[in-house]
């Protein structure tokens, strides 16, 4: 099963594949082309973003990456928001699996419905809405959502000021074994499904 990292607004970089490693191999889908982004300061890259609507366009570019296969979608940021409206349209695999971190403009799509089991995670400290609130109105989407204690929007990330290696750490080992436990289990349906 292929695994799409859809990233946040810093796009790709050293520090990202890194952590990625103990994924396995992995796609890595970028609102930008090439490594990093094309603007001198973060607020200039989300600016330009979303004056081009650039969560529509990442969403397609997430859409033609997949193309429709059963995928392990993990997002951050605007990436995170991207696959929450890709998870929920019609090209999304239901058999796909979406772990969604610090998608803040997901509060625009609270409405929404993911095709496929979609767990959200949601830093504790946000300058622009109330995390816990959130969770709680996702949670009638049948999402599973999460607010990590103690945690400021970008605390997976190394390019971040609120980046936390400890958690990060963490919820990369837990990707590792819910990807596997996935994996594991859509064999066994199939093997089930499929005798001799």
């Amino acid at each position: 099963m292929q695994i799409i990292v859809a990233t946040d607004i810093h796009g790709t970089h050293e520090q990202l594949r890194t952590q990625l490693t103990v994924l396995g191999e992995s796609i890595v889908v970028s609102p930008w082309s090439g490594d990093g982004n094309p603007f001198a300061t973060e607020h200039e890259a989300i600016s330009h973003f979303h004056q081009q609507d650039g969560l529509a366009f990442y969403e397609k570019k997430i859409a033609e990456v997949a193309r429709g296969k059963p995928s392990v979608l993990i997002g951050f940021s605007v990436g995170a928001t991207s696959l929450w409206r890709y998870a929920a349209s019609p090209q999304c695999n239901a058999a796909s699996l979406a772990f969604l971190y610090y998608g803040s403009r997901i509060r625009d799509y609270e409405g929404l419905v993911p095709r496929c089991p979609t767990t959200a995670f949601f830093a504790e400290h946000e300058p622009s809405f109330n995390p816990t609130n959130l969770a709680k109105a996702l949670g009638q989407s049948g999402a599973q959502c999460m607010v990590l204690s103690g945690t400021h929007h970008g605390f997976m990330s190394p390019t971040s000021n609120h980046y936390r290696a400890d958690i990060a750490e963490e919820q990369f080992r837990l990707l590792k074994a819910k990807i596997s436990e996935h994996q594991h289990r859509l064999v066994s349906s199939f093997n089930v499904q499929h005798p001799g």
